[in-house]
Formats: C-alpha cells, sequence, structure tokens
C-alpha cells in the first residue's frame, strides 16, 4: 500500500496540467479609435452557472459563478479594452450571459446580448454581447435541425446575427466539432460535414459576411486542417494574415501555438479592416485556468480583435 501511495505521489503530478514554459507576457489589445469600432472572439472555457440543468452539465458554486462572472468583465474591460462586439463561445445561457453584462455595466459599458439555445447535450452555446454605436436585426441560427449520423450535425449551431450600423453585414458566430479522437473516422467525416456545409452556404450569400470563433482547426496541421481547408474554399480572406508570422496563435495545445479561433471577412470588407491584434495571457497556463476555475486565467484561448472603419 505504501508503494502505491509513492507511485500516486510520484505520478499524479507529471499527468497534471502544468503552465507552458516561456510563454509571452500578458497583454491586452489596443482600445478602438474614434474612427474604427473592435469585433473580438473568445471562447470562454465552458462558462457554467451554478444550477444543474442536464445530466452532463456540470455546475460551478455560486462563488465560483461570482468570481467568473467578475473577472470576465475585468478582462473585457480591461485588456480587451470593451470592443463593441463580442463574439462568444462555450456560454451556457442567456441568465450568465446577462450577468456579465450587468458587470460590465458598473464598469460603464453598457452591452446586449444574443443567445440561441443549440444542441449540445453540455448545455454550451455560442452568443454575441455589442454595445452602441453597434446595431443588429434579425438573429437566427443555421442547420439546427441537421443530422449527422442519427445525431445533430452541430450540437452549437452557427449563430447568424445581421448587423446593421455602423456596418451592414452578417455575423456568424461557430463553434465547431473538436478534433478529440480525430482518427476516428466519423469525426473527421463530421468536421468536414461542418466546414461543406457552411462554405456551401457562404458562397451562396450576397450580403457582406463576418465569420468569427473557435473553428477547432488551422492550417499546416496535416488531418487536423481538412476541414480549415475545406472552408477556406469559400473564398473568404481570414484576418490572421494581417499579423506577423509568430503571432498567428490563439491557443497552445501540448504548448505548441495553434491558431484555432479565427475571423473571415468577405473580400469586399477587406479595405475597411484598420488593425487586426491578439491578447496574451490565457492559451497554455492550463494549470492556472484549473486550479482557479476560470478565474486566473479566464480562458485557455486568447482573443483576436479585429478593428473596423466607421
Amino acid at each position: 500500500m505504501r508503494l502505491l501511495i509513492l507511485i500516486t505521489l510520484i505520478i499524479f503530478p507529471l499527468l497534471s496540467p502544468a503552465d507552458c514554459q516561456r510563454l509571452a507576457p500578458a497583454r491586452g489589445v489596443p482600445a478602438a479609435s474614434d474612427q474604427t469600432w473592435a469585433l473580438a472572439t473568445l471562447n470562454l472555457w465552458r462558462w457554467r452557472d451554478d444550477r444543474k440543468n442536464s445530466e452532463l452539465d456540470s455546475p460551478v458554486s455560486s462563488a465560483v459563478l461570482e468570481a467568473r462572472v467578475n473577472a470576465v468583465a475585468e478582462f473585457v474591460v480591461a485588456k480587451l479594452n470593451a470592443p463593441h462586439v463580442l463574439a462568444l463561445q462555450e456560454v451556457e445561457n442567456r441568465a450568465v450571459l446577462d450577468r456579465l453584462a450587468d458587470q460590465m455595466a458598473q464598469r460603464g459599458y453598457r452591452y446586449r446580448s444574443v443567445l440561441r439555445e443549440g444542441n449540445d447535450p453540455s448545455g454550451m452555446d455560442v452568443a454575441v454581447l455589442y454595445r452602441s454605436p453597434v446595431k443588429i436585426g434579425a438573429v437566427r441560427t443555421l442547420f439546427s435541425d441537421q443530422q449527422f449520423h442519427g445525431h445533430a450535425l452541430y450540437s452549437r449551431p452557427p449563430l447568424v446575427v445581421a448587423l446593421e450600423a455602423p456596418l451592414a453585414a452578417n455575423l456568424v458566430v461557430v463553434h465547431w466539432r473538436s478534433a478529440r479522437d480525430l482518427k476516428k473516422t466519423w469525426v473527421h467525416e463530421k468536421r468536414q460535414t461542418q466546414a461543406a456545409l457552411l462554405a456551401n452556404w457562404v458562397t451562396a450569400q450576397t450580403p457582406p459576411l463576418i465569420v468569427a470563433g473557435d473553428f477547432n482547426t488551422t492550417w499546416d496541421a496535416g488531418r487536423f486542417s481538412d476541414s480549415y481547408e475545406r472552408f477556406e474554399q469559400s473564398g473568404l480572406l481570414n484576418l490572421w494574415q494581417s499579423l506577423p508570422e509568430k503571432e498567428r496563435y490563439s491557443f497552445r495545445h501540448r504548448c505548441r501555438p495553434q491558431a484555432l479561433d479565427h475571423i473571415w471577412v468577405t473580400p469586399g470588407l477587406k479595405p475597411s479592416v484598420s488593425k487586426v491584434a491578439v491578447s496574451r495571457g490565457n492559451a497554455g497556463r492550463y494549470d492556472s485556468l484549473y486550479g482557479s476555475q476560470g478565474v486566473a486565467p479566464i480562458s485557455d484561448h486568447d482573443a483576436l480583435v479585429v478593428y473596423f472603419e466607421r
């Protein structure tokens, strides 16, 4: 028994996630100027409330929920300089989103929320927070009834928000299937089907498009890149190209930098893009994230931000 305990004490720390070494220092992004407005995309790392809403739901304590709401609000204001639009992934429901909006109102920024419940059995959804001068019109989801092998193709259906001002365009917020079990044929096929369906939808649109979110894929990474390459055929421009090559990442998989979060635009919008930036301080800090339950840092993803001319 003593030997078993000793082995456990030695091996368990090795298996536990630890913060990566030689990480870039934490930093925020510039504030939008009077002549621009900013749009950011951010995965909020399974941001749950304190109630058990389904069999697969793992609620947090009320104290952790309050701490996370405060920490995310502080991050959005202090590090992201309160972008005018936030495209969010892994948000459980409208109520927790509105708690965030309330906290940011106390900091002087009045946001409105948009969320449509999807098909994720664990309750995760995509969402949008926006503030003046942004105005929106119709809101809908795509492919919410589409089936794949008897189950929903999209656990988190793409959310389409019609932007009316200061730019007339459709914003699409996505969160594709992860690469977990990618060697399995059905996982690869599902990711490819999601990419192909959205790419075909994009090519059929006439209004300007901004497609943002966690795509769970990137370039030049073999089988993991297949869904990226399929969506790339839609003809949209990936705004990572506006940043130096060494800055093109928003996540770290086993400490290796990856660009999982993307913002794509139709070619006609490129002249209105004045700047692109990415925050630092979240990605690669696994031990700190899990140990604080998402308070410091608030996510395992860094935020990608684009600034448009008004």
